[in-house]
């Protein structure tokens, strides 16, 4: 019979902290289009203000909601890292391939940046209200952003290693899986503009954890090499 594994649980408890961080958003908005993707990218102070300034008057409820985000955002870290901790853990010894622990590293990096970059956002907000020089932080922000979301696409990349050997499934998830690096060279060499870069890439992102949280369940159907689930 099959059990869920603690993967299974961070998957659940990643889709649920998703929907919360819209809704504390949306309690204080009314809308449910978060900027904190757009806040975390940000390259100058006049970028975070064309942000949360409007008129000349700072939009409260967007930092405010955004400021909630980042709350339940030390939540969520820990939840998608989990998630791939225990997926590459399992993976690595289940195709008894050391290789794969390389996915945790990338995990742990990542997990660290976000750490890091939530504090450069609070501070950076808090500056912003109370009209202060914000520029060191947003420097800042610039490298452990980067770091964190490149990190997360090497992450999906060695997954995309492992769904490759699997039937069609699998090498369509390898796929798409394998998008989020090939975005980010795509953008090196042909230089796409930067806004255009980093919502198809933070979407790549999403959609590769999506796409692990469905293999950790459909897996075991697709092949018997390799079960998420535990026995009792």
């Amino acid at each position: 019979m099959k059990h869920f594994s603690t993967v299974h649980y961070a998957a659940i408890g990643l889709i649920l902290l998703s929907l919360l961080m819209s809704y504390v958003y949306f309690l204080n908005t009314g809308k449910t289009n978060s900027p904190i993707i757009e806040f975390e990218f940000v390259k100058t102070q006049q970028d975070v203000k064309n942000i949360f300034i409007e008129n000349n008057e700072f939009k409260k409820d967007n930092i405010t909601g955004v400021r909630d985000q980042n709350i339940v955002d030390y939540a969520y870290m820990i939840f998608y890292t989990s998630l791939l901790i225990f997926s590459f853990s399992k993976i690595a010894k289940s195709e008894n391939k050391n290789f794969y622990f390389l996915g945790i590293v990338f995990s742990v990096i990542a997990i660290i940046s976000d750490v890091f970059e939530n504090i450069q956002m609070f501070q950076i907000s808090e500056l912003l209200v109370n009209r202060v020089d914000f520029s060191r932080p947003v420097k800042i922000l610039f490298i452990i952003t980067r770091l964190k979301w490149l990190s997360l696409a090497f992450a999906m990349f060695i997954l995309s290693i492992h769904y490759f050997k699997y039937k069609f499934t699998g090498k369509l998830f390898a796929l798409l899986s394998a998008m989020p690096l090939m975005t980010v060279i795509s953008y090196i060499i042909f230089k796409d503009t930067e806004n255009d870069f980093v919502s198809l890439f933070t979407k790549f992102i999403m959609l590769s954890f999506v796409l692990l949280m469905i293999w950790i369940f459909i897996s075991k159907k697709i092949t018997h090499k390799i079960s998420f689930y535990k026995t009792r």
